[in-house]
């Protein structure tokens, strides 16, 4: 089955539950041999930091895509987050998407410490953080250099007028 421009139906599957090495590698082991094509990492405290993870998924693994699904792009610094992708990307021999989006789960109760910003901000953010990502993916100045020039596929997620523009402004 194919959906239009040719791209193949996907299955993923997000892991959320920490797990120390060995556990992980199995649970990223059995991901593949159950047939899924993308393992994905959620950004949400209390769940494994995402590269670290789908770094380890990948080292476990032989062809599945990881997948950030998805970074709240509010906890992260663009620059620092476009150091973090080409980091993994290289790691991951290119298996690597990532996913972005301007989060909308209030992780705690404020006691976190996380600012959790107003809706709009969050979008403002979003809008900031995947412009200042693709910039940088095709900077060849940028270092580390990704694997793939332009750097992994990007989704962007969410729901609104805002986030549907950007969405289709980067697609």
């Amino acid at each position: 089955m194919t959906l239009p421009e040719n791209r193949p139906f996907r299955f993923g599957v997000n892991l959320v539950t920490p797990a120390p090495r060995r556990a992980w590698a199995e649970k990223s082991r059995k991901v593949e041999d159950l047939g899924f094509d993308v393992l994905g990492v959620p950004d949400h405290l209390g769940a494994p930091a995402p590269f670290p993870a789908l770094v380890a998924a990948a080292e476990a693994t032989e062809r599945i895509r990881v997948t950030t699904f998805v970074l709240n792009a509010a906890f992260h610094n663009p620059v620092l987050l476009a150091r973090e992708v080409a980091t993994a990307d290289l790691l991951t021999d290119g298996r690597l998407e990532v996913g972005l989006a301007a989060g909308s789960i209030r992780q705690g109760t404020g006691s976190d410490g996380v600012p959790f910003p107003s809706a709009g901000e969050r979008v403002g953010l979003l809008e900031h953080t995947v412009k200042e990502l693709r910039a940088l993916m095709v900077n060849p100045e940028h270092a580390p250099q990704p694997v793939r020039p332009g750097g992994p596929p990007l989704l962007v997620a969410g729901n609104g007028d805002r986030v549907l523009r950007l969405a289709a402004e980067h697609a």
